[in-house]
């Protein structure tokens, strides 16, 4: 007999009273799956209800993550090559300022030392063998020497000529040398009047200064050689100015040369400590970037070691849905493929079980079905012997009788087990159900309870056999209506509805419930909450509709009722 919904232990407060629901999985594979939901408090729900909160974040990809490692790796090496390209820039410029600006600043300068001195010391002769030849010769060389500083280091102001590249970078590298090189030229430039005057009177016959017939033979001198010999001693002071500028020019030419040079060896080496350091920080950053991609790989690895345990046949065991977006969505499709998995090995170790059980239990209900035929049979006709006086006797023979009838009708539930694969064929559910209902309409009222129907108008067809079904629902009903009779009277309540491609069959009760600790063994073979039960019924009753491809629903509320669903595929 199939088993009765158990009645709960009596609630002792008004909070024990209220319905627990909740929601369980038995069995699992896509075709046979058994769902046991128990209702449970609403408030209670409504109150524990997590609110959920979607957060797009690009870096829990997998791909992204790999992708900005490999960007930020560029991006170090790129930065690694620019600043070693900068230094080089920085190097090579100052390089080419020493080799285009200071060294030819530094020899033109040193030219013009040279230059200036042959010229004063050419003047400090005095003015009696004084040719103007030669102090033309000695000014025009010292002038060649200054205009290559001038080109080198254009005074502030100053037209920039063909090679002003070189000249600016000097010029403004050096702005004290160009701020002197102006005044240089400025003191040249004071000078041509006096050497104009000089050189339109020469030569000029006059003793040195320190002799005493200077005075006489300065005042006996004509106009003209007069003011030669004036020019000639402002001359001589201001070349000596000259001298002291071009000597200033050279001492900074090459003090900045110098600095240069030491300036540029400081960054040789510091582009040598750059390269180095940069070089040890790329291959660190490249470890850690290669680390980082091996942690965000590692949920692979767990992925792995997950399939190798299912195929040794380890199917409860699930892996972390942790990780990157790709790596989550793959752990959870490979959990719900090892739940898959194990739920189809249950079902078929299940369907195994049954069978066995069945084929035992057919062979004993068969080797046991022919003595109780004989059994019963003997024990009509002996009741038909017995007189009326013999009542004691003949109320015997009705109890004989009533017991065979019970290990008959056990023996035919043990029969049902070797089952065989359902004779599909296209059957009207409403036309099942009302040829039911007429069939234990009757019976269910000694009982005090009803039996009701709410069956779609549409009248859904499905892929059935008939036959398999109607046990099914006749196995469903019982149930119902032994929890029902435990309140002393109910009503059960038959409905058929259509949900897409599938044809759903309800049957309601308003009993006491099942508990919860009851739940998860409902459909095991064998297993009876009720004494005098075989515990076979709902564990049939799995089985015919898993073989026909559809699911068995368990909705409970203790205390409340018990509503089970079946669905099959529509026709």
């Amino acid at each position: 007999m199939p088993p009765a919904q158990a009645r709960p232990p009596a609630p002792s407060t008004s909070r024990t009273t209220q319905a627990e629901e909740r929601t369980r999985v038995i069995g699992g594979s896509s075709a046979g799956s058994i769902h046991v939901r128990l209702a449970e408090n609403p408030g209670m729900a409504r109150a524990s209800a997590p609110s959920y909160r979607v957060v797009t974040h690009v870096m829990r990809t997998l791909s992204a993550r790999i992708l900005v490692g490999f960007v930020l790796l560029t991006l170090y090496f790129g930065w690694f090559a620019a600043t070693i390209v900068w230094n080089l820039r920085e190097v090579e410029d100052e390089a080419s300022l020493i080799l285009r600006g200071y060294v030819p600043l530094a020899l033109a300068s040193a030219n013009l030392v040279q230059r200036e001195e042959d010229l004063r010391g050419y003047l400090d002769q005095g003015l009696q063998d004084a040719s103007i030849r030669t102090i033309t010769s000695w000014r025009k060389k010292r002038d060649q020497e200054l205009s290559k500083i001038r080109t080198l280091v254009p005074s502030p102001g100053a037209p920039v000529n063909s090679d002003g590249q070189a000249a600016s970078e000097v010029a403004r590298h050096m702005p004290k040398t160009s701020q002197q090189v102006g005044e240089l030229n400025q003191l040249v430039a004071d000078t041509e009047p006096f050497y104009g005057a000089l050189l339109a009177a020469l030569p000029v016959r006059i003793p040195a200064k320190s002799d005493p017939g200077f005075q006489a033979a300065y005042e006996a001198l004509d106009p003209p050689h007069k003011r030669a010999y004036d020019a000639w001693q402002k001359l001589r002071d201001l070349e000596r100015l000259v001298s002291i500028k071009v000597a200033e020019i050279q001492e900074n030419s090459q003090r900045r040369a110098a600095l240069t040079k030491d300036r540029l060896a400081d960054n040789e080496r510091t582009i040598l400590m750059r390269a180095i350091y940069l070089g040890i920080g790329a291959v660190l950053f490249g470890l850690v970037v290669s680390a980082w991609l091996v942690i965000t790989l590692r949920p692979l690895r767990r992925l792995r070691e997950g399939a190798r345990r299912i195929a040794a046949g380890d199917y409860g065991k699930r892996i972390p849905e942790t990780g990157p977006t790709e790596i989550a969505h793959l752990a959870r499709e490979f959990n719900s493929m090892g739940r898959a998995v194990q739920e189809r090995e249950e079902e078929k170790l299940r369907a195994a079980r049954l069978a066995m059980v069945g084929k035992m239990a057919a062979q004993i209900a068969h080797e046991v079905r022919n003595p109780l035929s004989s059994i019963g049979l003997n024990t009509e006709l002996l009741e038909d012997e017995l007189g009326d006086s013999a009542s004691e006797a003949r109320e015997l023979c009705r109890a004989i009788h009533a017991e065979v009838n019970r290990l008959t009708e056990v023996t035919e539930t043990y029969l049902g087990l070797r089952g065989g694969k359902p004779k599909l064929a296209r059957e009207s559910l409403n036309a099942i159900i009302d040829d039911l209902v007429d069939f234990v309409r009757n019976d269910l009222a000694t009982r005090s309870v009803s039996l009701a129907t709410e069956l779609d108008p549409d009248d859904p067809t499905g892929h059935v056999d008939a036959n398999q079904i109607r046990q099914c629902l006749i196995n469903l009903v019982r149930n119902a209506a032994d929890a029902v009779s435990e309140n002393g009277g109910g009503r059960v309540i038959l409905r058929t509805r259509a949900e897409r491609d599938r044809v759903e069959i309800e049957v309601e009760d308003d009993g006491v419930g099942i508990a919860d600790e009851l739940l998860p063994r409902l459909f095991d073979p064998f297993f009876s909450t009720k004494e005098g039960g075989n515990g076979l019924g709902l564990a049939l009753t799995q089985q015919i509709i898993s073989d026909h491809g559809g699911e068995i629903h368990v909705a409970s509320r203790v205390g409340s009722g018990t509503t089970f669903t079946l669905s099959v595929p529509i026709a």
